[in-house]
């Protein structure tokens, strides 16, 4: 998933505060320096107990600004970098954030040989209900089905949403008896939930694909395996 150019610009912007704020920072520094400097105090030595009560006045009030203008920047940069791996809808992590936890986790199954399983889920029906109750309608039931995963899987686990009502998990180091209960779960998790919508109960049901894949296997190689098996399971 790219970043968009709303993002971009945005991400810019705070590149460019952040370089204002070196600059005046530095500019500040520079003159505290100067005033300070052993030759500048002893020049004028009657004037040196107002000079510098206002100098070190003046360096509080740069030095408080510095920090909040820090703090702030530090925030924004916080808050793009979530933006850039979090699904807006459902604040689960989304296809890229998915995918670079994905990356990651493997590198430590090669390191300890140790596989796992990614679970690949869609909504059945899922066009049917923005096509008659409209899109709102179809947001409240991914964002009700992001909470019910989320509640569902192991700490350890990873959710995503990675298409429009498409989900995967991420369960490293996880058994295949592990995962089996699990994807139990989902399903009796799923088939609990109620979807109320204008005095009428939306119908749910999703399919679900797994793949168990070990330490060795490549990233997009797993992700078209439980692909795979998650249509296997919505052709039945």
């Amino acid at each position: 998933m790219q970043i968009s150019q709303k993002t971009s610009k945005n991400r810019t912007l705070s590149a460019r505060e952040t370089i204002v704020t070196a600059r005046d920072l530095s500019g500040t520094i520079n003159q505290l320096t100067n005033r300070l400097s052993p030759k500048s105090l002893f020049k004028n030595y009657d004037q040196n107990n107002m000079e510098l009560d206002k100098t070190l006045k003046y360096a509080l009030l740069a030095m408080e600004e510095a920090e909040k203008r820090i703090k702030r920047q530090e925030n924004r940069i916080k808050y793009l970098e979530s933006l850039s791996v979090t699904d807006e809808l459902t604040q689960l992590l989304n296809r890229r954030g998915f995918l670079m936890q994905f990356r990651y986790s493997l590198s430590i199954s090669r390191r300890t040989k140790i596989g796992g399983a990614v679970i690949i889920l869609d909504l059945d029906g899922f066009k049917n209900i923005n096509d008659s109750y409209g899109h709102a309608a179809g947001d409240n039931v991914l964002e009700s089905l992001g909470s019910c995963l989320s509640a569902t899987v192991r700490d350890t686990d990873f959710v995503g949403r990675i298409g429009g009502d498409e989900f995967s998990i991420l369960m490293p180091g996880a058994t295949r008896k592990t995962v089996t209960r699990r994807i139990t779960r989902i399903h009796a998790a799923i088939s609990g939930l109620s979807f109320p919508w204008n005095d009428k109960n939306l119908p749910t049901t999703a399919s679900i694909g797994r793949y168990d894949y070990i330490s060795t296997e490549k990233q997009q190689d797993i992700l078209d395996h439980a692909d795979a098996n998650m249509y296997k399971k919505k052709l039945r």
